[in-house]
């Protein structure tokens, strides 16, 4: 939880040799002092408002031509002061978030003739065998023909891309904080803080009506939290520090058909078999047409987590000759109550092209449509509600020395050991599957391994060294190596155990018509399916986690020179690397093998445990690699002007994304988890260069500078005083992995969510995949003639590598201006902020689509936010 600007007393941004004292994450950490009071009554007011009319409007505008909306204000204020003089003080804050924005979003959704039954291809009816001629309509169910009725009217004649509205987002979000500090003895003080923050986001699906609902829909994030501290020292030399934090949050999000009340899908649809959980009932279940943009529910929706964190902390510091020796012990208990089961309201996916006659050739989205229009649906799936108590407890020690060994060279050295307990279940809910005896292993009382099923990992020792080193007047050289390790990675219910067979059912069903008991979409769920008691592995998608899973281990190193060229001009050389190894990964650990040429094989009887269907594995199969020259130049010109230009040249290397940090076709699993290698590429958030200058100017206009040194009060008030700063920022585009849409007798897995070990099939590249330069557009990026999506059901997996085009180069300057007027009483100020982000008012187009399968591949539908003003306001006293 961020406190408000004015609120922070001192922030630290530790990157390169941490201290032995900081650990559990891969990257920097910051550290943030709240404010404290003092003998004077001191605090400030602000006000920092956007409006839709100073803003630009941006590349894409709907067909309505209303301009896209964005309307924030942003205010609060802060105020600290003695509660007894030089004995006790307080500071608190308050600040309130209130933003209404809305963007122009682009969906595909079937053409008016289409919801009338009219193809532009011969269609075969998959349950009789009929043929309907290409422009002849065709019959459709009565759940089809409503579904497709209450869509909106699309705003163009295209296939694909031709939904474009303006989708609204609201956030209303208020936060407070108080402190109190008290000082009882020259040696001995003390301080309290609180903080809460209460956040309602709700964003509007891309697709209105009851066919739509895709999307978050209604967000909540409720944050309590508390810590205090004691600091004594016992002796000039020596420094004790005692901390204690608690925190709360209460997150989640609701579809907007529990929002909004709507009926059950039975009551509006026929649509049985799908629970009446009054937190889980209502609306359209999710409909997965591919080459069409989703209808219905969110899939993950709903779901929560509910966090509880206690941390306490004790930290010695101590002097002895050169060295300054610092050891402490930092221990954390989390609590969480998870419930990120689904999807809980069912999920049908049209993918099969079943449609299809025998002599037509592949057309998406035509055959998934008609598949939809007969309710032939190649997989459905319902999930049964799981709410967890997850208990973990970390442990962290650590010992630092810094050495000053004389006055050219000093020494770090430190060593943390990190100990993270398995996740375990308050009731002793949670199962893990045991490939040696092809079982179902349940928690029981006992030791932590028989509770968590998996071997308490004790090996996380953290050295840290480091060295900085003077060779002469204005030069320093600095370097160092340390370990750090990764305990927690959000992934939602993939690594989650209590989300696992019997006591939850994934129930996945892959359908081909040759499928005993084939199941159309107006047939519903089977009474059952996700009943506890009557667990099939045969049709649940289970959890293996093995047994040694460890936390990730990630090794930093740095070595840099600075050097004074002359006064105050600094520049800064540096090489950065890093590297990960066991991050999380996921696969499908019953992967089947790809089909034979005819794709007469069903996916079952290609599994290599033929006595199960799915099993998620999720395991410490992830690594990655990063090397970097850094250059920073830093120039005080006199003394009103600062320059500093940075420039980066990097190189980015993984096997799979983060979980939940996986856009533009990138993925947490494998194409194929029997070639990992293969896998192995550019990062999503490879940059091989990022420019950033940045500059602060005070102009020479007004009492005290250069011109206008004797100005009046008013030509002051208007002309004088002013400062200006601005960045550029210049970066190449977003990297997009290429993937396909395979046919049902493609398909090696029956799971379908990335996070769960979907396989993430990649097309063929025989060529350059952008389109030649010249002939390049937002509507036609991508070549259709180089990348092509696998035809031979045999030979499922593309040569496509991960993370292999981009889109356009992205390039921003944004501009300050800002004058403080003094007030006549002491220390008063008034603060005049005009900000403008993107200032140019560049298009900064965003990524392409990827998905060979789909109608919009290779158009690119959204921007990075045109021209944005913000004016802002502070009252200092």
């Amino acid at each position: 939880m961020q406190p408000a600007p004015d609120a922070i007393g001192e922030f630290k941004v530790v990157t390169n040799n941490m201290s032995a004292e900081y650990g559990r994450s891969a990257g920097a950490t910051i550290n943030v002092a709240y404010a404290s009071g003092t003998n004077t009554f001191r605090g400030s007011v602000w006000e920092f408002a956007r409006r839709t009319d100073f803003n630009a409007t941006g590349a894409f505008r709907p067909a309505s031509g209303v301009k896209p909306g964005f309307d924030r204000d942003q205010y609060g204020g802060v105020l600290g002061g003695p509660i007894k003089k030089n004995k006790a003080f307080f500071f608190a804050d308050v600040e309130v978030f209130d933003q209404t924005r809305s963007l122009t979003a682009s969906t595909s959704i079937a053409t008016v003739e289409q919801r009338a039954g009219i193809l532009a291809v011969d269609v075969r009816n998959p349950l009789t065998g009929e043929v309907f001629p290409a422009g002849s309509p065709i019959p459709m169910t009565a759940f089809a023909r409503k579904v497709l009725t209450e869509l909106p009217a699309p705003t163009n004649s295209a296939t694909a891309n031709n939904l474009q509205v303006l989708q609204e987002f609201t956030n209303r979000t208020p936060k407070a904080g108080g402190k109190v500090d008290i000082q009882f003895s020259p040696r001995l003080s003390a301080f309290g803080r609180v903080g809460w923050r209460d956040a309602d986001i709700f964003d509007n699906p891309p697709i209105s009506g009851p066919s739509g609902g895709s999307g978050n829909a209604r967000q909540y994030v409720n944050n309590k939290q508390f810590s205090g501290g004691v600091t004594y020292t016992p002796g000039g030399t020596s420094l004790l520090e005692a901390r204690f934090g608690w925190s709360r949050t209460r997150g989640g999000k609701d579809p907007a058909a529990l929002v909004f009340g709507e009926k059950s899908a039975e009551q509006v649809y026929g649509i049985t078999g799908l629970p009446s959980d009054p937190r889980i009932a209502g609306g359209l279940p999710t409909q997965l047409i591919t080459g069409l943009s989703d209808l219905g529910r969110q899939a993950t929706n709903p779901q929560w987590q509910y966090p509880t964190v206690f941390n306490p902390k004790l930290n010695y510091t101590w002097l002895q000759g050169r060295h300054s020796l610092k050891t402490g012990y930092e221990f954390q208990r989390v609590l969480t109550e998870v419930q990120d089961v689904n999807p809980l309201y069912g999920r049908d996916s049209y993918a099969g092209q079943f449609s299809r006659p025998v002599t037509a050739t592949v057309a998406n989205p035509l055959y998934n449509l008609a598949d939809f229009m007969f309710g032939a649906r190649s997989t459905y799936a319902l999930s049964s509600i799981l709410i967890a108590e997850l208990q973990q407890n970390m442990h962290f020690i650590y010992l630092q020395d810094d050495w000053r060994m004389n006055d050219r060279l000093t020494l770090n050295a430190g060593l943390r050991y990190e100990y993270a307990t398995p996740w375990t279940e308050a009731n002793n809910v949670l199962s893990n599957f045991d490939p040696a005896t092809r079982t179902m292993v349940l928690a029981k009382d006992g030791s932590l391994q028989d509770r968590s099923t998996l071997k308490p990992d004790k090996n996380n020792f953290g050295p840290r060294i480091g060295m900085a080193f003077t060779p002469a007047a204005r030069t320093v050289i600095r370097g160092g190596y340390g370990i750090s390790y990764v305990h927690f990675h959000r992934a939602g219910g993939a690594n989650v155990l209590p989300i696992n067979g019997p006591q939850v059912i994934n129930a996945v069903v892959v359908q081909t018509l040759t499928t005993p008991d084939f199941r159309t979409t107006q047939q519903g769920y089977p009474a059952g399916l996700t009943d506890p008691a009557r667990f099939n592995p045969l049709t649940s998608n289970i959890t293996y986690m093995p047994s040694d899973y460890r936390s990730t281990d990630v090794h930093s190193w740095f070595a840099s020179v600075q050097r004074e060229v002359w006064d105050g001009a600094l520049i800064d050389l540096a090489y950065v690397g890093n590297r990960a190894n066991g991050m999380l990964l996921f696969a499908n650990y019953n992967q089947a093998v790809p089909n034979n040429a005819a794709g007469s094989l069903s996916l079952q009887s290609r599994r290599p445990i033929p006595e199960y269907a799915d099993i998620t594995y999720s395991f410490n199969g992830g690594k990655s690699r990063y090397h970097s020259f850094q250059t920073k130049f830093d120039w005080r010109i006199g003394a009103n002007m600062t320059l500093m230009s940075s420039l980066t040249l990097s190189q980015t290397k993984d096997n799979g994304a983060g979980s939940l940090e996986n856009s533009f076709g990138n993925s947490p699993a494998p194409q194929d988890f029997r070639n990992l290698d293969a896998d192995y590429g550019l990062s999503a958030y490879h940059q091989p260069y990022n420019s950033t200058t940045s500059f602060i100017m005070d102009l020479p206009f007004g009492r005290g500078r250069k011109y206008m040194s004797d100005a009046n009060g008013v030509v002051e008030a208007i002309l004088g005083g002013w400062q200006l700063a601005g960045i550029n920022t210049v970066t190449p585009g977003e990297l997009v992995t290429l993937i396909y849409t395979p046919l049902t007798a493609q398909v090696v897995s029956g799971i379908q969510q990335d996070f769960r070990g979907a396989n993430n099939y990649r097309p063929n590249v025989s060529g350059d995949p952008l389109v030649p330069e010249g002939e390049r557009t937002i509507n036609n990026w991508l070549s259709r003639t180089t990348v092509t999506a696998p035809t031979d059901l045999s030979q499922p997996f593309g040569n496509a590598p991960r993370n292999s085009v981009r889109g356009p180069l992205l390039w921003t300057v944004d501009l300050v201006t800002s004058k403080r007027f003094q007030m006549p009483w002491r220390n008063g100020g008034l603060e005049f902020r005009g900000e403008f982000f993107n200032l140019l008012n560049r298009t900064n187009f965003r990524a392409p689509n990827g998905n060979r399968s789909s109608p919009a591949y290779g158009t690119i539908t959204t921007t990075y936010d045109p021209r944005i003003v913000q004016f802002g306001v502070k009252f200092s006293f």
